[in-house]
């Protein structure tokens, strides 16, 4: 259940990353003020990384000892 929670947040992360991008290279900032779109486009990025460090850390799981969690 918690990798579902996880993936929808790097798909809804890589969403806001790629608008504020999009929203740079075309000229057409976020509600008429290009800081929302460097915010979108850096702070998406950072939290994209941040949950495939997380994802990564919950796949490297013990499979002969499962209790012993990171």
């Amino acid at each position: 259940m918690n990798k579902i929670r996880i993936g929808v947040g790097l798909i809804g992360n890589l969403i806001v990353c790629f608008w504020g991008v999009n929203s740079l290279l075309t000229g057409d900032p976020v509600f008429n003020h290009s800081i929302f779109s460097y915010l979108f486009a850096i702070g998406g990025f950072i939290s994209f990384i941040a949950l495939m460090m997380e994802l990564r850390k919950k796949d490297r799981v013990d499979p002969e000892n499962p209790s012993n969690h990171p």
